[in-house]
């Protein structure tokens, strides 16, 4: 998405991290691109399973905690996130850096050999000019569901292409099945996810 805004309106994205409960949680570094946490209004911790910090670069889950919500204030609240600290930013801001948002706790995909995902594939991973738009669903451990919106139908050699990429991003030998549609639905709240998960 940041490379076709770029393409047709010679423009960079620069990109906000929210929550619903919580407001702005950090704003991305227009020089650099890391994340400057928003410390002048909410604590931002990253922890491990114990509930220990996380070192920069390592993965854990979001607390937050709201400084300015006087009303209904959030403590350590775990929004369903996860996310790297990062290396303090070169463009000088003091602000805690976050270098890596890796998604929702909902939308992990786990293997059937207990091994966690979080799916990502941007367009010039799988580079087929006939898809529009690609969405993968996780409906057992070892099935997952593409659908897709394309501008002609997949051959047998495509599709095989396809499995091959996700064989080897996921390393799991899952069972596929091909879904065409027009188009693929949003959540409720709106959004696109490029991975649902059925699977508890």
């Amino acid at each position: 998405m940041r490379d076709i805004c770029q393409q047709a309106w010679g423009v960079a994205v620069v990109d906000t991290y929210s929550a619903q409960e919580v407001g702005y949680i950090a704003m991305q570094c227009p020089e650099h691109g890391n994340y400057h946490v928003q410390s002048e209004s909410l604590l931002v911790e990253i922890l491990d399973e114990n509930d220990k910090p996380c070192a920069v670069g390592e993965t854990g889950r979001v607390v937050v905690t709201t400084l300015l919500n006087f009303g209904a204030p959030l403590i350590r609240y775990a929004i369903g996130d996860y996310a790297q600290f990062g290396e303090p930013c070169a463009c000088g801001r003091g602000l805690p850096v976050i270098q890596k948002i890796m998604g929702r706790q909902r939308n992990m995909m786990r293997t059937p050999d207990d091994r966690v995902h979080w799916p990502s594939f941007p367009s010039s991973y799988w580079n087929l000019n006939k898809i529009k738009q690609m969405q993968l669903v996780q409906l057992e451990p070892d099935r997952l569901l593409v659908r897709l919106v394309v501008s002609e139908y997949l051959d047998e050699g495509e599709e095989e292409t396809l499995k091959s990429l996700f064989v080897e991003r996921f390393q799991y030998e899952f069972l596929f099945q091909f879904e065409y549609l027009d188009a693929i639905p949003r959540s409720s709240g709106g959004k696109f996810e490029d991975f649902v998960c059925f699977v508890d």
